[in-house]
Order: structure tokens, then C-alpha cells, then sequence
């Protein structure tokens, strides 16, 4: 089997090549079909019906563990009436999908979900009227069932999709007044149906970029550098001498290649490189101090109504605060990796990317090659939300594919490379002021955050390595200031600003809800901590500031799961012997303009060591129309365990600039005891859009979890991991400083 293929040949070529490239389904309705290339505003570039009746939805967004194969296809099926297991989503390929744009931000639902549902209630019309002029009867004698059209007083008398469809084109627009199913008509979307991909992946099966083999592979390693950014000043090549393998060099990619793997891996480990010296960089305990000195580049006032300064002069109490959020890894577990091939002039990557097209697009820049010469496929790959070391390893491939070709080339990358040389989540740090009435309400609220400009997506770094110049890759501007500002409407005078700045000391990337987990920290522990200044039970305090009925519904159910008793925090002495219990509340609504979460969770303290744990968390979340209750119940505890390993003990360290936390012992996760019990309603709101799940309920765990710790202890965690040691500082300076 070739690895590169035309367009034309990549949908023709039968079950086996799509198989082979890990499109789920066996045979797979793209693959049985003889479509050219539609128009991607057309609905034959998001729905397929091929020559055995089965449908293919296609997009570029990716699923990496948010479900969103399962809903798209609940929402193709309930609108064609066809059973839900005769519908597949197959993975992005450049050569064949829309380009729907990447796959983040917890957008899909909300983007896709509505082109889907139009584009397949629209094929439906169409079948509709081929089915009714086939059977030789009226538009209103048929109707749909079960992948078919069929007379309505006759339901033996029907037309197969396939007969009347199959293997061709609709071509058709997606025609906006199309008639969509109504909510009482469901019998597919709305309720819980299986995940596809599922089963293999739990089996250690399923197709992950890693397994990925073709005919003649050669096997890569990149030897990245030990310090932000050193170049290597000298290699050694004797030092290889012995091993079969090849040192490739391209400007400043150093790459090691050959016929077996574990000959790579001891090249790559082997290979003496003397390396420049670097870059200096701020220590950890100085990276949220020199990020205030940072130039920036410009300003965002993400809220800006009354005077702040004069309501905190004349406020009856006022608080100040900082909070800050460590840097951190992804925590991929399996580490990057691609598989590239440069042949007959065109060049395929295969990848775990989140963003195809903008892969795509970047690659061809890099190396000077025009976007129709690059073909970009998706595969699994393991362990990550947020942007990873994945595109940077598909570049290193795509590079070496080139010097290499026509032979495809495999780069893994080893755990310290994953861990140290892929970007990071950037440390973020939020002042904070407040000012309280005489009657215990918010009089005020100003804070300064301090946050990067922009992400730099995909290759910039590896571009540069590449071509030895800055603009392979461009920067993406990134939501880091979203919800830097309280979702409180009841606070009458309040201001926000955001500075953001040119640089990070590491690479910034976008990392499992970026911004929101750092700003909700921020501004909802401060929130608890005007609370505690007013003496007011935290649940009460917020909705006494909240109209949204829609917020004030979650913060509500999450109170009533968890069974959360009206009373002021600290509840202080609840507990036994060295332990102390406690429960802390937080609340967002996702970007201040969709879905909703809050979370109650129950924290337990050791006073003696500072160990820390969650032993239950409440979430309720609304996400508007509820497509899939399973896939939001997957993300909101999948939200919870990650974020709160990210809480514990995820932050990575480094000497001088060179990272140290380069395994998992330096950068522990989250262990299965450490999972707490975890309760989730969902608020359903069938008239509403739909909106996602993937990243919201993670902003709320760090302030609820620190929340706890207060409420359990007095002490209050203002930076984010709470290590044992900083829960210990707080506990001292707790008792030395008593609750105004």
C-alpha cells in the first residue's frame, strides 16, 4: 500500500487503505463512495451516503477523548433517520474534509453541531423527494424510517437511501429553512448512546498515530536541546560510530535516523553534542515578578463600569490580594509522534494533530512547499487537551521526510523530549482588589492580570530550527484573558484589566481550558474571600450578586447535590484528631457567553503534613441543548480528575534553563485513590443552542478545591499547585493571621 495518494484515489481505493489510515468504520461509508471534491459550503462535504446505505460525516474537528464522534453522529442520524450505528465520523483527512477550523476551545458542538443537523436535514428534503417520485406517490404520502423512504399507509413499499443516493452527490447548498426534528420527535439525539471509539481504545487497541507502520519505514529521533534555546555547537560523529545510523542536520534540527528503532533510540542517546549556552531566564520564584516587568503588548478591560478606586475608598472593608498559577506540562502520556512521506513530488503527514488544515497550511510554508503539495491525516494520539509537542514532532518528520524521501520516516519522541521540549502552559499571575459594604455586599472589585500576548501555535520554534528564520509559524491570539473578569452583574463598580504581555520564559501553549483555569482561580477564591470578610455564606453571597437565572440555576443545583448547608466559611473545626473537613463553592459561565458550571467539592487536610485531597465533587453544568448526557458526564469528570491533578502537584521546575521535571517521577499525576467521588447533573435546555463540554467544569475545580481548603482550615491557597509545603505556609500564616 502507498502511503500518498490522490484525492481521487484516497476516496476510490476501498475499505482496506481507509482501515489502514484509521478511519473508523468497517468498510466505512467513505470509502465505498466516488465522490470528487465538493465545494466545502456543499452538504456532500459533510454528508455521505454511500452504495450499502451508511453515512460519513465529515469535519476537520478531531476527537481526542471529547466524544464528539458519538454526538455529530446522533445528530446526523436523528435528522436522516437512520439508526445511530450506521453513521461514523471518520478522521480528518486534508484531502477530503471541510476545513471546519481546529479542534479546541469546547467549539464543536457549538460550530459544527448546527452545519451538521442543517446540511443532513436538508439531504433528508432531497431523499424525501427522490423516494416520493420513485414510488409514484405525493410528498406528504412518504416519510423517513430507519434509512429509508417509505409510504406512510404502506410501509412495505420503500426506497432505500442507498438506491436512491448512494455513491453520488447530492450537490445541494444547505438550505437554512430546512425542516430540523424537533425535540419531541428524538429517538437518537438527547439521550445517552455508546462512544465507537471507545471500546478499542480501552482494549489497547484503536488507531493511535503511534502503531502507525508503513512498508520501508525508517525510524527517527530528534536530539532537542538540553536549555531554552541552546544550538548545538558541535557534533561528534565517531561517537555513533558503531550504531547503524544516519545524523541528519537541518539548520538547526539535529536528527538522528534509522532502519530499526532501537538503533534511533541509541543514537539519539549516545550522540555527543556540545551545545550553546542559551537563554537566561527568570528562576521560579522570580517568573511571576518578572512577568509584571514584562513589556506588553497591548491592554484588554474585559469589564469596566463605575469608579472602582472611589467605591474601595469609601468601602466599610476592603481586600487585596495575588494570585498566581504555575507552569505546566501537558503530561502527554504517550509523547508525540508522525509519520511523513515525500513522494512523487507530494508530501502526506500523519498526525495527532488538533488542527489539521492549520498543520497543513504551516508545514507547506516551512519547507516551501505549496498547500495542494501537503496532505495532513489524523490519527489518535495519547493523553492530551491543548496544543503539545504534536505539531512540532510532525514538522521534525515532514522535514526529514524530505531529505529522506521517497522512504517514509517515523519520529517518536522519548519522554524527555515530550516533557522538555514541548510548550508549556505559561505562568499566570492576577492582582486583585475588593471593597465590601457595611451591609456585607461587593461595593467594588479592580484587578490586573498578567498573561501571554499570544500562543505560539504550531512550528514557529521548530520553523526556525528548519529554515533559520522566525515566521513558520504564526502566533494565535488566545483567549488567556477570558473570565479574568467576576461574572457577578450585582457588583456596581468593577474594572479588569489584562496586560498582555510580549513574552513567557517557556513557549506558551494553549493547555486544557487556558486562561480560564488560571482567571477563575483568581477571581473565584477572591470572590470566597469577600465572602468570608462579609461574614456571608459563600453560596448566598454569589447569587446575591447574580441575575443570570440561567447561573443562578447552576450554582443552585450544585448546592442541592451536594447538600450544602447555609452557614458563613471558615465552618473551621470539623474533623478528627490531625484532620480537618471542609467544602468550597466556585461558578463560571464559559467565556461569559455560554455554558455554565458550578462545582461543590469536599476537601480533607492534614494538619500535620499539609497532604490535601478532594473526597467528593458536585458539578452541575448547563450546556444548553443536551446532545449526548453521557459525553458531558464523561468531560465533567474527566475535568475534574485532570484539573485536579494539575491542583496537587503538576508544576514544572528548572535550573538556570534547563527544565528538571523530565519524567513521571519529577511530574507526578494524579494517582486512581487520589479520585474523588464525583456527582454531575446536567441542566438540559432543549429550546436553547447547544454548546460544549470538553474544557468549562475544569475552571471551577482549582477555586472550589482551594475554597475547601478555607473552609476546612482558615488557610487560604493563593497559588496553584498546593503543594504540602504551600499548604503549610498557609496553615502557619492562618493561625498567625486571624479572619477580619
Amino acid at each position: 500500500m502507498k502511503a500518498m495518494l490522490s484525492r481521487r484515489a484516497a476516496l476510490t481505493a476501498g475499505a482496506g487503505l481507509f482501515v489502514a489510515l484509521g478511519l473508523p468504520g468497517a468498510p466505512g461509508a467513505l470509502a465505498q463512495t466516488n465522490l470528487s471534491n465538493p465545494p466545502a459550503t456543499d452538504v456532500d462535504s459533510m454528508i455521505v451516503i454511500s452504495a450499502d446505505g451508511r453515512c460519513a460525516v465529515l469535519t476537520s474537528k478531531t476527537e481526542f477523548g471529547q466524544g464528539i464522534l458519538a454526538s455529530l453522529a446522533q445528530i446526523a442520524a436523528e435528522e436522516l433517520d437512520l439508526p445511530y450505528e450506521m453513521v461514523e465520523v471518520p478522521h480528518p483527512d486534508t484531502d477530503r474534509m471541510p476545513d471546519h477550523g481546529l479542534t479546541g476551545g469546547s467549539a464543536t458542538l457549538q460550530v459544527v453541531g448546527p452545519r451538521v443537523r442543517i446540511a443532513a436535514a436538508t439531504a433528508r428534503a432531497a431523499l424525501v423527494r427522490m423516494g416520493a417520485e420513485r414510488l409514484g406517490v405525493t410528498l406528504e404520502a412518504v416519510e423517513t424510517a430507519d434509512g429509508a423512504v417509505r409510504v406512510k399507509n404502506a410501509p412495505d413499499r420503500r426506497a432505500p437511501y442507498a438506491e436512491l443516493i448512494g455513491g453520488r452527490r447530492f450537490d445541494l447548498q444547505p438550505d437554512p429553512n430546512a425542516r430540523v426534528k424537533p425535540r419531541a420527535e428524538w429517538k437518537v439525539a438527547g439521550r445517552p448512546q455508546p462512544r465507537p471509539e471507545l471500546l478499542a481504545k480501552l482494549t489497547g487497541g484503536g488507531d493511535y498515530i503511534h502503531n502507525l507502520r508503513l512498508p520501508g519505514m525508517l525510524h527517527a529521533r530528534v536530539i532537542h536541546a538540553p536549555g531554552l534555546g541552546a544550538e548545538p555547537a558541535s557534533v561528534d560523529a565517531s561517537s555513533i560510530a558503531e550504531i547503524p545510523a544516519r545524523i541528519v542536520r537541518r539548520n538547526g534540527l539535529l536528527a538522528v535516523v534509522a532502519e530499526r528503532e532501537w538503533d534511533a533510540v541509541r543514537a539519539a542517546r549516545d550522540l555527543k553534542v556540545e551545545w550553546t549556552a542559551g537563554k537566561a531566564i527568570p528562576s521560579m520564584e522570580e517568573v511571576y515578578d518578572a512577568a509584571r516587568r514584562t513589556p506588553e503588548v497591548r491592554q484588554d478591560v474585559t469589564v469596566n463600569r463605575g469608579n472602582p478606586e472611589t467605591a474601595l475608598t469609601e468601602a466599610a472593608m476592603r481586600l487585596e490580594a495575588t494570585y498566581s498559577f504555575g507552569v505546566q506540562t501537558h503530561g502527554t502520556i504517550g509523547p508525540s509522534c508522525a509519520v511523513a512521506q515525500f513522494e512523487g513530488g507530494r508530501l502526506t503527514v500523519h498526525s495527532g494533530t488538533q488542527a489539521p488544515f492549520d498543520l497543513r497550511e504551516q508545514i507547506a510554508k516551512t519547507l516551501g512547499l505549496g498547500s495542494p503539495e501537503v496532505r495532513v491525516v489524523y490519527h489518535h494520539s495519547s493523553g492530551c487537551f491543548g496544543r503539545n509537542g504534536l505539531e512540532d514532532a510532525a514538522a521534525e518528520c515532514a522535514a526529514l521526510a524530505m531529505e529522506l524521501a521517497p522512504r517514509p520516516v517515523r519520529l517518536q519522541w522519548m519522554r524527555h523530549d515530550e516533557h522538555g521540549s514541548e510548550p508549556k502552559g505559561p505562568p499566570v499571575v492576577m492582582d486583585l482588589k475588593g471593597g465590601i459594604t457595611a451591609e456585607g455586599r461587593m461595593a467594588a472589585w479592580d484587578s490586573e492580570g498578567w498573561v501571554p500576548h499570544s500562543t505560539v501555535t504550531l512550528l514557529r520554534t521548530t520553523a526556525s530550527q528548519l529554515l533559520d528564520k522566525e515566521d513558520g509559524g504564526a502566533p494565535g491570539s488566545g483567549n488567556w484573558h477570558a473570565n479574568s473578569n467576576p461574572p457577578y452583574d450585582g457588583i456596581p463598580a468593577a474594572k479588569t484589566v489584562v496586560h498582555r504581555i510580549a513574552e513567557t520564559p517557556f513557549r506558551p501553549s494553549w493547555i486544557r481550558t487556558p486562561g480560564r483555569v488560571q482567571n477563575c482561580f483568581a477571581v473565584e477564591s477572591f470572590t470566597d474571600e469577600l465572602a468570608a470578610a462579609a461574614r456571608k455564606d459563600p453560596v448566598r453571597f454569589r447569587l446575591d450578586h447574580l441575575s443570570d437565572p440561567r447561573g443562578r440555576a447552576v450554582i443552585e443545583a450544585a448546592a442541592r447535590i451536594a447538600n450544602w448547608d447555609e452557614r458563613p466559611s471558615p465552618r473551621g473545626g470539623e474533623g478528627s484528631g490531625n484532620f480537618r473537613r471542609g467544602r468550597g463553592i466556585a461558578y463560571i459561565r464559559y467565556d461569559n457567553t455560554r455554558t455554565y458550571v458550578a462545582c461543590v467539592i469536599a476537601a480533607e487536610v492534614n494538619l500535620d503534613n499539609g497532604a490535601i485531597r478532594a473526597t467528593d465533587a458536585w458539578i452541575a453544568e448547563d450546556c444548553g441543548q443536551v446532545i449526548n448526557p453521557d459525553g458531558i458526564r464523561m468531560q465533567a469528570e474527566g475535568c475534574v480528575v485532570q484539573t485536579l491533578s494539575r491542583c496537587l502537584r503538576e508544576e514544572i521546575a528548572w535550573e538556570g534553563n534547563r527544565i528538571t521535571t523530565l519524567d513521571w517521577a519529577s511530574y507526578p499525576l494524579i494517582t486512581f485513590p487520589e479520585v474523588p467521588r464525583i456527582t454531575v447533573e446536567i441542566l438540559d435546555r432543549p429550546d436553547q443552542p447547544m454548546w460544549g463540554a470538553g474544557e468549562p467544569a475544569a475552571a471551577v475545580i482549582a477555586p472550589a478545591f482551594g475554597n475547601a481548603i478555607f473552609d476546612a482550615t482558615g488557610a487560604r491557597l493563593r497559588r496553584a499547585p498546593f503543594t504540602p509545603e504551600r499548604v503549610k505556609a498557609a496553615l502557619n500564616g492562618a493561625a498567625k493571621t486571624p479572619l477580619p
